[in-house]
């Protein structure tokens, strides 16, 4: 008999939280865990669990906990502690082992921080660029867009000021035929 599988497939490999660090002695403050999505980063990204609390027993959160962590996303530390409840039920973690945590701390300092500054304007996008330049009376006219950058924890992106030179260039595309208006 074919054993069919039915819902949502996932990309978690791991242990829950709590199954990682229920049996570690003193709960595992202090130790580093690694999350496996976060694997994709060249930059090391992990947290050092602070202080570890239960919830209270309610239908469906029997896997969660509240965790209070440090945490080093992409190799940058946080400034402030970070409490983590709603994603301490995915399998997605792994505890880091006391032999890597010396290295992986002197990777986190070894990586330079640098700032990355994006473009103030880029280029419309080809279709839209197209209909644009038939609308407007002067063709010459570059029309560009303005760049818009959201703001958060994990955004360590800026527009670049004026007569300042962005570090990453938006306008490059592998098909630059797309741009051209025929």
């Amino acid at each position: 008999m074919v054993i069919k599988y039915i819902g949502r497939t996932t990309d978690f490999s791991g242990k829950t939280l709590w199954e990682l660090i229920g049996n570690i002695k003193n709960f595992g403050v202090g130790r580093l865990v690694k999350r496996n999505m976060f694997e994709r980063y060249n930059e090391p990204c992990f947290i050092r669990i602070l202080k570890v609390e239960a919830l209270d027993n309610e239908e469906g959160k029997d896997r969660k906990i509240r965790v209070y962590v440090e945490k080093v996303f992409r190799a940058r530390r946080y400034p402030q502690v970070v409490e983590m409840e709603s994603v301490t039920y995915k399998a997605d973690y792994r505890l880091v082992p006391k032999s890597e945590e010396k290295s992986l701390w002197e990777r986190v300092a070894s990586i330079k921080q640098s700032e990355r500054i994006l473009p103030e304007y880029v280029p419309f996008p080809p279709l839209l660029n197209h209909i644009l330049e038939q609308e407007s009376s002067s063709a010459a006219q570059a029309l560009r867009l303005k760049l818009v950058v959201n703001q958060g924890p994990d955004n360590f992106y800026r527009t670049s000021k004026e007569g300042e030179i962005p570090t990453i260039q938006m306008n490059k595309t592998k098909f630059p035929e797309l741009y051209e208006s025929k």
